[in-house]
């Protein structure tokens, strides 16, 4: 008679196999996941799905492919009828687009009909014929054909358990799965001692282990101890595996979930179908709000995690929220205490793919129009965009710049997004087809776009893009690809052309086909504007009419007049319209040349209502380029060495406090290039005539209360670089600063000071 084995002596003989290292694995073990279909889980598809792992993409076989399922909600920008066609086509397209390819042709996406139940007996091959010479035609241009397995047609009735097709769909599945068994093996045999010790501590319902404890796990093994470089190669393999979830990031390589259920757990807690919802009150409060708005509150979310499903999350919430905000699947909406600069603690998240209304507001058709917008286009290769890419897209806007509202509304909708990046330009995100459509929008006219802005809103963007493109190579643990998925296109001057970045770049006009309008290679100078290079390109057109008929700012005033020395000021003031009188009574009431040169065009735009027209018209006649205006329209890149965690904080007291004294006496120059008011300015220096740093605290302190445009670090050292004083004085005073006094609802892995030595950022 045979006795039964215990788990104990099961586990020594096993050590005992595995130290001889003579072994053949002959048993493969197939972990299945069920991606739902429905719009808002797509974006968590991202975590589960590795290159290591071969797919099947159901569909309804008792449909035609171009036949329209009714009551499905298609994709943002999609404006075409949902069909089984549409979405096989956005199975192959995420599949591909989140699995990296590292081996040709893996993963490999077989095809699966269902529903054979509905089709006459005598139809089912008929069909069957038609449906897979649909899906050939559907996918015989696609570029990851090599992918698909097509030779299969496997057609099974799943109401009845008996049908020989579902053998023949697990023979398909072990055939397949076997044939590509080879990649990582070596890794699997090596390592599985390891993978043993932590499959026991999963079956003992362990979910996270932290990275030290895996250390120790690791050291004690009987069989082989891995060196930290096989330890990481370990991890970063058994999460391509998707056996664990693990991201090699600051905030979040100290933890490694072992169990990726949990992780499933997480994201339908609050990512979840209308159909799906909890049935109290206070929890359908919560879910409608989120739907709605996009938005839930941590509060709301320790309430969902309440519940008896989902208490184990709340041991590991903090790491919990981090990972959700690495997946860009919650966005902050970051709040700042106006009296200190403190970040107050993150109460609020945003939650993109948990937004499923259409924007309905009139802003489009209102204020993004030709007469004040720009766009251009990141186009993808497949017909649709998987939601993830957006929806992540759409979270980092949001991490960046404030949300606008617009009649009452805020403008986050499924696929789109409005925010402001200034008091003149607003930012908009949305999905069109196959686009990811970006527009620069100015209150009143496209031609006052700021080409730094728009140039720097599109950089940031595009890094945005490529991170997002290397976050999912990186879960794949290989060297990154230099081919990303998307390409740049140029609008035309109505918004509905486009040209290629690269063909626009090379040709000196271009002729659109719908509208037949002649763009000169110009305008799209404008989203490539040199930021170090300070006079104007080759083709520059100068300021556009809608510019010229502009009243130039104070801020603009002080950029003419700090590129222009006094007798030049002098001169312009007189073609103006002023007089010698008025010169020498602002040069006797001033000691200071700076502030003579800006009081008196101050002084004309008030008395004339002066526009940037007449000083064009002053420039040519006193043979001076009139490019000098293009100047007043940029900023020069400021260079930095303060830290890029830094400087989207609003500076605190103290910190105004130190600079105060340190930058010299610039108050009135500092002021002007930050945006005070020429009133404010008088008021601060009859308050203070004598005290210099005072003078400096109250400009620093009165823009910092200024809640239009939020004063950060980052535009405090564009500010100072922009009036000659340079950013190193406040770099020293932020040496010892830690930044959780900046960051509060943020957990910074190294506290106390931050290092001296620092490295070089930009300032976009």
């Amino acid at each position: 008679m045979t006795t039964k084995m215990t788990k104990k002596e099961m586990r020594k003989k096993m050590e005992k196999v595995l130290k001889t290292g003579k072994y053949q694995m002959k048993v493969g073990r197939l972990i299945f996941w069920d991606f739902g279909g429905q719009y808002v889980y797509y974006t968590t598809h991202q975590t589960f799905m590795t290159f290591r792992a071969l797919f099947l993409v159901v569909f309804d076989g008792s449909k035609g492919l171009n036949e329209e399922i009714p009551d499905v909600l298609c994709f943002p920008g999609q404006h075409m009828t949902p069909t089984p066609a549409v979405f096989l086509l956005h199975w192959v397209n995420s599949i591909l687009t989140y699995c990296k390819v590292v081996y040709a042709g893996i993963p490999k996406i077989l095809f699966v009909a269902t529903h054979k139940d509905k089709v006459p007996v005598e139809d089912v091959e008929t069909r069957r014929a038609l449906l897979y010479s649909e899906v050939e035609e559907l996918f015989k241009d696609h570029e990851g054909r090599n992918h698909l397995v097509l030779d299969k047609q496997i057609f099974v009735n799943a109401t009845d358990k008996n049908d020989q097709e579902i053998e023949s769909l697990k023979k398909a599945i072990t055939e397949l799965t076997f044939r590509s068994s080879m990649l990582g093996r070596k890794h699997a045999e090596r390592l599985c001692s390891l993978e043993l010790e932590i499959a026991e501590m999963v079956a003992a319902g362990k979910q996270i282990l932290s990275l030290v404890e895996l250390e120790e796990l690791n050291s004690i093994s009987k069989v082989s101890v891995l060196d930290l470089e096989q330890l990481h190669d370990f991890l970063h393999f058994q999460h391509s595996l998707g056996k664990i979830i693990y991201f090699d990031t600051i905030q979040l390589r100290d933890y490694v979930i072992i169990n990726p259920l949990l992780m499933v757990e997480v994201m339908r807690s609050f990512v979840t179908d209308i159909g799906f919802w909890p049935k109290k009150r206070r929890m359908q409060v919560i879910f409608s709000r989120m739907s709605e708005s996009g938005i839930i509150r941590r509060e709301d979310l320790y309430q969902i995690w309440e519940q008896k499903d989902f208490r184990p999350i709340l041991r590991y919430k903090e790491f919990i929220f981090n990972i959700l905000i690495h997946l860009d699947i919650l966005a902050e909406q970051r709040r700042y205490d106006t009296a200190t600069g403190s970040r107050l603690p993150v109460e609020n998240f945003f939650v993109p793919c948990m937004v499923t209304q259409r924007n309905t507001t009139s802003f489009m058709n209102t204020e993004c129009t030709p007469e004040k917008a720009i766009c251009l286009a990141f186009v993808f290769k497949g017909t649709v965009i998987p939601p993830a890419l957006p929806n992540r897209l759409i979270s980092a806007c949001l991490s960046m710049w404030t949300l606008k509202q617009y009649e009452g509304r805020k403008l986050l909708f499924s696929g789109f997004i409005v925010v402001s990046f200034d008091k003149a330009h607003d930012v908009v995100v949305c999905v069109e087809g196959n686009k990811i459509l970006l527009y620069i929008v100015h209150k009143t006219s496209a031609g006052l776009i700021v080409p730094d802005i728009a140039t720097a809103v599109k950089e940031c963007l595009v890094t945005t893009m490529e991170r997002i493109s290397d976050f999912y190579q990186s879960t794949i643990h290989v060297k990154h690809s230099q081919q990303l998925p998307f390409h740049i296109e140029y609008s035309c001057s109505e918004l509905k052309c486009f040209i290629s970045e690269e063909a626009a770049l090379q040709t000196n006009e271009w002729v659109c086909d719908k509208h037949k309008l002649t763009h000169r290679q110009g305008n799209w100078v404008v989203w490539n504007q040199d930021k170090i290079k300070e006079q104007c390109e080759l083709h520059c057109p100068g300021l556009q009419d809608s510019a010229l008929n502009q009243i130039p700012s104070d801020v603009e005033l002080y950029r003419l007049t700090a590129g222009c020395d006094e007798t030049t000021i002098r001169e312009l003031a007189i073609y103006l319209g002023m007089t010698l009188q008025d010169w020498d009574t602002l040069r006797s009431d001033n000691a200071r040349i700076e502030i003579v040169k800006y009081r008196i065009l101050v002084n004309w735009r008030e008395k004339y209502s002066g526009k940037f027209s007449s000083i064009a018209k002053a420039l040519t006649d006193m043979d001076l380029p009139v490019h000098t205006l293009c100047q007043v329209k940029r900023e020069r890149r400021a260079e930095t060495d303060i830290p890029l965690e830094y400087l989207d904080c609003i500076p605190t007291d103290e910190i105004l406090d130190k600079l105060a004294p340190q930058i010299g006496q610039v108050y009135f120059q500092l002021g002007a290039a930050i945006g005070l008011s020429i009133g404010t300015l008088e008021n601060i220096q009859s308050n203070n005539p004598r005290d210099l740093a005072a003078q400096n605290r109250e400009v620093l302190f009165a823009w910092r209360e200024d809640k239009t445009v939020k004063p950060t670090i980052r535009v405090l050292v564009q500010a100072l670089v922009n009036i000659g004083r340079g950013a190193l004085c406040l770099q020293e005073v932020l040496t010892n600063v830690d930044p959780n006094t900046l960051r509060e609802s943020e957990k910074v892995r190294d506290k106390g000071a931050i290092s001296k030595k620092l490295n070089k950022c930009s300032i976009a």
